[in-house]
């Protein structure tokens, strides 16, 4: 039975049975590890100290009790450079977090966060960057793929996956083609047929990886856009758990 690795899981609360519901979910579907990430317990744009410290000891609370299922990310934002740095070293350098997460309160190419990939960048942790590309229009600083080329200039050795496909599957596969160290989660969304084919012709399986979004969709439905994919089962068993861990340092 191949390792299967959720890349992009949240929490909004680590009491109430939450993160025991989300193990339960796993459990029925066949998820064997969770890397999971916090917003905060009421989600904002631009999180203050305050929203980034709850959230960051909420992932960190939840790791620290079932550490063999969940691993966790720690939440930055570009209007808390410090506090972002303390918390790389409170977190990730000492602490059970070993990967970043970055979501709407800034671009991702901003300059701001300069500090930030320069230590992310030594500490050798990943990055899941959201992106989207909206028909109806992008939020205030919702990255799209072009700011994760733009931050990849400035961070080569930078890894760095962009949630979502960036909502444009189609397009995303073709334009991070060049960029070795770029690669996309498919969580979120629905599973289109074609995907995660047309996802290889451009990437190769080597830079693909499951993500469910969970709560906001299911792990099960989000799966079946790998597990119903026509691909060898070698390149399954790599997107669904092999190509984010070797990522992930021990």
């Amino acid at each position: 039975m191949s390792l299967v690795v959720d890349c992009h899981a949240h929490i909004r609360n680590p009491d109430h049975g939450e993160p025991e519901g989300v193990l339960d979910a796993a459990d029925r579907a066949g998820v064997d590890k969770i890397i999971l990430c916090s917003l905060g317990r009421e989600w904002q744009a631009f999180p203050d100290v305050a929203v980034l410290e709850q959230a960051n000891a909420d992932v960190a609370l939840v790791v620290e009790q079932y550490p063999d299922r969940f691993m966790g990310m720690v939440y930055l934002s570009a209007d808390e450079v410090d506090t972002g740095l303390e918390h790389l070293e409170r977190y990730v350098a000492n602490g059970p977090c070993r990967a970043v997460k970055l979501w709407i309160s800034q671009f991702v190419d901003d300059p701001r966060m300069n500090p930030l990939f320069d230590r992310i960048v030594e500490l050798n942790v990943p990055v899941m960057q959201h992106t989207w590309i909206k028909a109806t229009g992008n939020l205030e600083k919702e990255s799209t793929v072009w700011h994760g080329i733009n931050r990849m200039h400035r961070h080569p050795e930078l890894k760095m996956w962009l949630a979502h496909c960036s909502g444009r599957w189609e397009e995303v596969g073709q334009i991070i083609a060049p960029y070795p160290n770029l690669c996309v989660d498919i969580a979120g969304g629905e599973p289109e047929a074609g995907m995660v084919e047309y996802l290889l012709r451009y990437l190769g399986p080597e830079r693909i990886f499951f993500g469910s979004d969970i709560p906001g969709r299911s792990f099960v439905v989000q799966m079946s856009k790998v597990t119903s994919a026509d691909i060898p089962e070698e390149h399954k068993r790599m997107i669904l758990g092999e190509n984010v861990m070797r990522w992930i340092r021990p």
